[in-house]
């Protein structure tokens, strides 16, 4: 059966879902955003669940929040909810599904080509990374795409984890500014990161209507699949 309605997890109450709002709305599914910090829904309930992205490390357990969605999003898979994991998403899934995460060996930051090796799922992009630690893909995973830096993509089950940002638009990147604006970290990012934040930007803003289409795309193959 056909799912109507979809929560995606978002982890913080200024995030925001990007295309994926329309997107979705295009496949007459509605979308609910659900902050971490508000309480995580009832697995059985769930039809159709998205993990979405965070500038915290999926291993760093001092996240006050962390421990709690990992235990919780176990416990969705072994009810086998179809899951979208996105960057940090992905991540997340990846640990509780048996993979691993940890800190990349050097930044992957702009539009990327992947390499896939299955003939079934071709979408190479280009899609945008911004992103520090990488995953291994989890035991009985297909590893779908990647590229020389890190895995991207990989399939289990009902479930699709992608470390790039399908859903980016010029919104969603305003809000990364906003956070990078008002946090040590992300002050300090700043300082050595020169006109990046403002490149990317104006290529996201560039790329938004082709960028839409392939994440169409990549949605609508998670959608047939899960």
């Amino acid at each position: 059966m056909k799912a109507s309605r979809a929560i995606a997890v978002v982890h913080d109450v200024g995030d925001v879902a990007g295309c994926l709002p329309p997107l979705f709305a295009e496949q007459g599914i509605d979308l609910e955003l659900r902050c971490v910090d508000a309480g995580l829904p009832d697995p059985a309930s769930l039809e159709l669940l998205l993990v979405l992205g965070s500038p915290e490390s999926a291993y760093d357990h001092r996240v006050p929040w962390l421990a709690g969605e990992l235990a919780w999003l176990k416990a969705v898979q072994l009810r086998g909810v179809p899951t979208l994991g996105i960057c940090f998403g992905s991540q997340l899934l990846a640990r509780a599904l048996g993979g691993e995460v940890y800190r990349n060996r050097e930044a992957e930051i702009g539009w990327t080509t992947l390499d896939t090796p299955h003939a079934d799922w071709s979408l190479k992009g280009p899609w945008l990374n911004f992103h520090f630690d990488a995953f291994t893909p989890p035991p009985g995973s297909t590893l779908l795409g990647s590229t020389d830096l890190a895995a991207q993509a990989y399939r289990h089950g009902r479930s699709l984890g992608v470390q790039f940002h399908p859903e980016i638009d010029t919104a969603m990147f305003d809000t990364w500014i906003a956070y990078w604006q008002r946090s040590e970290e992300g002050r300090r990012f700043m300082a050595e990161a020169g006109d990046l934040p403002e490149r990317i930007r104006a290529q996201i803003a560039e790329r938004e209507r082709a960028n839409q289409d392939n994440c169409r795309v990549l949605l609508k193959d998670f959608l047939e699949r899960s």
